[in-house]
């Protein structure tokens, strides 16, 4: 009975986990698919999504997986809906901004990773580029 007691408090406590992200001029619908990563903060400007986590490193496997699942995979079940959200490029640094990775997202970048055979990490490593102190450069 203490295990389904703990687990129906996790589950209570995960909105309000989730509600901390502050989010700028992000859609509803990213939003919505940006819920759960641990991000502090979500703003989109000129189509470039800055997001900044909350933990202390972002790990190159974690960025992948990210981009794969809530950015391609957002594009992938809605292609309409994200073509007009104007997506160019994902930053996502870490707590203290100290570094992290972009991502190049214009185009049909998601759309060509969603084919057969591709092999997500190296073809998103393809399209990033890694941030430091002082920002992200431009293009990978």
């Amino acid at each position: 009975m203490t295990k389904t007691l703990l687990t129906l408090l996790m589950a209570a406590l995960a909105p309000m986990a989730q509600a901390n992200t502050e989010f700028r001029n992000v859609p509803l619908p990213l939003q919505k698919a940006l819920h759960g990563n641990a991000l502090k903060t979500a703003q989109m400007d000129s189509g470039v999504l800055r997001l900044q986590s909350t933990k202390a490193d972002v790990s190159e496997l974690v960025y992948a997986t990210f981009i794969f699942h809530n950015i391609c995979g957002e594009q992938w079940m809605n292609p309409q809906q994200f073509k007009n959200f104007g997506l160019q490029r994902v930053e996502l640094i870490n707590a203290n901004g100290s570094q992290g990775f972009a991502f190049d997202a214009r185009g049909d970048v998601c759309q060509e990773m969603g084919k057969l055979g591709k092999n997500f990490r190296s073809f998103i490593a393809q399209y990033t580029v890694k941030c430091e102190t002082g920002g992200c450069p431009q293009r990978p």
